[in-house]
């Protein structure tokens, strides 16, 4: 009964994660959205503009990766 949930569950995500993707990718075909990479640190991004200039793990450091800035200072995270 418990591999029949596990199989379950992960073949809700499957489906999920291509709705996802196909949504985003129509909306990129009608120009509505871009997947832009952040010249700073390099995180694909969902943007209205083909450049990703205010890219959210620039901006939120701490809450894109809490446990290595636990261990790293600040500047390192944002140059990888």
């Amino acid at each position: 009964m418990a591999l029949y949930l596990v199989i379950s569950v992960l073949i809700f995500l499957l489906v999920a994660y291509s709705c996802v993707a196909l949504i985003i990718g129509l909306l990129g075909e009608v120009g509505a959205v871009r997947l832009a990479r952040c010249p700073r640190c390099a995180h694909l991004v969902v943007n209205p503009r083909d450049t990703a200039q205010s890219c959210p793990y620039c901006r939120h450091v701490h809450l894109a990766h809490p446990l290595r800035t636990l261990r790293h200072p600040v500047r390192e995270l944002v140059h990888h």
